[in-house]
């Protein structure tokens, strides 16, 4: 697959490397989305990493239960591996594994949906996913998750 491309956005987009894309219904190009995600983390006081680790000791968490659920803090965590490895849409050649999290805050009820790949771009490109995807984290939730003990 040649990841180089005269559309930077194509790989983001449904059918490409994933069913759904990583655009949701999102009309702004990955770069704005980019830049004005990470303008709200500056705001918020936190960092892509700072996220990116939250997220992976939930995924962390998660594998300890075989694919039932598991209580990680405030939070119920399950785990879904599918078989195979799907490639970053950004074209860095790293491959990850299928891994879904399912996540729900006990106190709230609030669900988050996020890809070990999910992980991945938030640490290494700053995409939190396009408004209206199925793997979009917002920032500010994500900084009130943290904030409150994760």
């Amino acid at each position: 697959m040649d990841m180089k491309s005269e559309d930077p956005d194509r790989f983001f987009r449904p059918g490409q490397i994933s069913r759904d894309g990583f655009l949701g219904t999102d009309p702004r190009a990955v770069e704005e989305i980019v830049r004005q995600d990470g303008d709200t983390l500056k705001r918020l006081g936190l960092t892509a990493e700072a996220v990116a680790d939250t997220l992976q000791s939930l995924i962390d968490a998660a594998r300890q239960g075989l694919e039932g659920p598991v209580e990680a803090g405030d939070w119920i965590v399950r785990l879904d591996w599918a078989r195979g490895l799907v490639p970053c849409p950004f074209g860095d050649k790293k491959l990850q594994p299928k891994i879904t999290v399912e996540a729900v805050r006990k106190r709230s009820g609030e669900t988050m949906l996020f890809s070990r790949l999910s992980v991945h771009m938030i640490r290494e490109h700053g995409f939190f996913g396009g408004a209206g995807s199925a793997f979009r984290i917002e920032p500010e939730s994500v900084a009130d998750w943290i904030r409150n003990g994760g």
